[in-house]
């Protein structure tokens, strides 16, 4: 049985050395690839899933390769993978960039250079607090309206008029008229006439009040919190990066 060790790089030449350090070691030329460069991020990723890595993982490494990282994977035989893991972290293989949240894969068996796969789930603990908000529910509103309602009445109104009347008139005048009857005189009388007039005044006859009264009541409130608990419990297969 063979395992498949991979081991990222930074820098072309430490690559370049993890592989000639793979050879010294006896690995064949054949049983080791290199990926560097954008063009060779996808064929990385589909040669890691053939090879039984999750896809999740091995789209990280394309990913990775994208990025301008060099990966290093190697056939090899499963009681030589421990010592190919070490020659790829001696070399400087490094964790892979990024992981996705909440559930983080790499390749941490070997320090860096291994194939063994880490899943994290998290422990979640929700956290509830109860409080209050204030909701209107309604009220009343008041609206002034003018209405026009007319006010008929019937009033006695008086007109005046001046009449003049020429009366002949033949005796003689009294000591006391002769006096004043070569004196300058003028006598005016003036007529009047009354017309209808409207006056008005405006008086309070009823006053609306709005008024609101608070209270105070005591309600229990329930709410559910929820919580998620990691369950570990030993399962059997094989291993996801042998074949």
């Amino acid at each position: 049985m063979s395992t498949i060790v991979v081991g990222l790089y930074k820098e072309t030449g430490s690559a370049k050395k993890a592989f000639q350090a793979l050879i010294a070691a006896g690995c064949q030329e054949t049983d080791i690839e290199t990926f560097g460069g954008a063009d060779s991020a996808d064929k990385a990723a589909q040669g890691l899933l053939g090879h039984g890595f999750e896809k999740e993982l091995a789209e990280q490494y394309g990913a990775a390769v994208r990025q301008g990282h060099t990966l290093v994977a190697a056939d090899i035989a499963d009681n030589d993978a421990d010592a190919a893991e070490a020659i790829l972290d001696e070399n400087g293989a490094i964790d892979l960039p990024e992981a996705s949240a909440g559930r983080k894969a790499d390749n941490k068996k070997a320090g860096n250079g291994g194939t063994v796969e880490q899943e994290t789930l998290q422990s979640v603990k929700e956290e509830v607090e109860i409080g209050k908000r204030r909701v209107a529910k309604g009220g009343m509103k008041l609206t002034s309206e003018v209405t026009e309602t007319p006010v008929r009445d019937t009033v006695t109104l008086r007109d005046e008029t001046v009449d003049v009347e020429h009366r002949k008139v033949d005796r003689a005048l009294s000591s006391d008229e002769e006096k004043a009857a070569f004196g300058e005189k003028t006598v005016e009388l003036t007529a009047t006439t009354e017309t209808p007039e409207i006056t008005k005044e405006a008086r309070v006859v009823e006053e609306v009040v709005l008024s609101k009264t608070a209270s105070e009541r005591e309600q229990a409130v329930e709410a559910t919190a929820r919580r998620t608990d990691v369950k570990v419990e030993p399962v059997g297969g094989k291993s996801g990066n042998k074949r």
